[in-house]
């Protein structure tokens, strides 16, 4: 059974009609004090029970939706609950970064396990190395296919696939096996306490490049890489993520930096979301 959370119907329905599966909507309202009420309008009792919940801004709210969801789905019987969140919340937050932070991803994951979720499925987290420390069974979903075929249907030929950092590399990769293209990195840094980034990266030629990314959040990273390759002379380059965050102005710093369009799934509601999810979050709960 599919449990779709308020931060999930749209994706509920994508899978339910690949996975061939009901969904049972959960029923949400705000208290005039801004505190979540959710309640089943049926029963889960004796189901494998996959909630559909994304933790997408606003981040604190969504989670304490799933949690609520979690533990009343444990409550009234369930016998299995996974928890599917597209985007997972509070995951750049992997580490201690400067002397006395809170490792915020552990927490949340530590919170997911005590609302009675027995696993949690999500897309291309931030930081893929947390599943060996987490406390609860983490299955972290490739989109990479999804993006490459998308390119293939808007009729690409072989662009130059562009990339940030080490992991960004290997999604590069990734994208440009599928493309049979060629793929590059560039290097970012970014100041621990202003947030001010910093790119670089070889020289390139190609008439037209896509840069790929896990997240475009401010987009200041993005519109570096973007400006670096229309400098080379790369006639097109697209901005291309798997979660569109998309927050303080990232759209027109993007757009200024020369890109030709914004592409994006659609882990987070987001309106230059092109390719979907459902179908590889489909294919991992089925196996």
């Amino acid at each position: 059974m599919l449990l779709a959370g308020p931060a999930g119907r749209e994706m509920a329905r994508k899978m339910s009609n690949l996975l061939g599966v009901k969904v049972l909507e959960v029923e949400h309202k705000l208290f005039p004090d801004g505190e979540s009420y959710v309640r089943f309008p049926g029963s889960v009792e004796g189901e494998d029970v996959v909630v559909i919940q994304g933790t997408h801004p606003p981040q604190d709210r969504h989670l304490i939706q799933a949690f609520l969801i979690g533990r009343n789905a444990k409550e009234l019987g369930a016998r299995t609950v996974s928890l599917v969140s597209p985007y997972l919340a509070y995951a750049r937050q992997d580490k201690r970064f400067l002397e006395g932070e809170a490792v915020s991803i552990l927490t949340i994951l530590h919170l997911i396990k005590q609302s009675g979720y027995d696993k949690v499925y999500t897309v291309n987290i931030h930081s893929p190395w947390i599943a060996s420390e987490s406390p609860i069974p983490l299955i972290n979903v490739r989109a990479e296919g999804a993006l490459a075929a998308h390119l293939l249907e808007l009729g690409m030929e072989k662009p130059l696939i562009v990339s940030v950092g080490k992991k960004g590399s290997e999604m590069a990769e990734a994208v440009a096996r599928v493309l049979g293209s060629d793929y590059a990195a560039a290097e970012s840094r970014r100041d621990r306490v202003t947030g001010k980034v910093e790119v670089s990266m070889g020289r390139v030629s190609a008439k037209t490049a896509v840069v790929v990314d896990d997240i475009i959040s401010t987009g200041g990273t993005m519109a570096e890489v973007v400006r670096a390759l229309k400098q080379m002379g790369v006639e097109k380059v697209y901005a291309s993520c798997i979660h569109a965050l998309l927050v303080r102005g990232a759209e027109d710093k993007i757009m200024g930096a020369g890109a030709e369009r914004i592409i994006a799934s659609d882990t987070i509601p987001n309106e230059y979301a092109e390719f979907t999810v459902a179908g590889v979050l489909s294919e991992a709960i089925t196996r």
